[in-house]
């Protein structure tokens, strides 16, 4: 199996939940195991989405839905041994962290 992946970080702003970011990886089999490795798959999409995972909860040949939090993240990028990609999404996401808001990524493939 060869997917694309789709990560958007979310930040909570006030009540509502907006993109942030986007993000690539480069391998759709080497994330979706690192997930399941995690016991981070699975979850569906998040209640509340932002614009960008609504517009992927739409598209029918969407799969493996998921979303992890800024805790969940670090722990994933901490056992990743690809050494740049999910610790930039890690760094990315603490910035919002940082500064008082809920971050999110969600993870979908097509």
């Amino acid at each position: 199996m060869s997917a694309l992946v789709f990560a958007i970080c979310e930040a909570r702003i006030g009540e509502s939940w907006y993109e942030v970011a986007s993000f690539e990886h480069g391998s759709g089999r080497h994330l979706l195991a690192l997930l399941d490795e995690g016991m981070l798959s699975g979850r569906g999409w998040p209640p509340e989405s932002g614009a960008g995972a609504r517009a992927g909860q739409q598209d029918t040949q969407a799969f493996g839905a998921t979303f992890i939090t800024a805790p969940e993240l670090a722990a994933l990028a901490h056992a990743d041994d690809d050494p740049v990609t999910l610790r930039a999404w890690q760094a990315f996401a603490r910035v919002y962290e940082d500064a008082g808001a809920a971050v999110r990524v969600v993870i979908w493939f097509l």
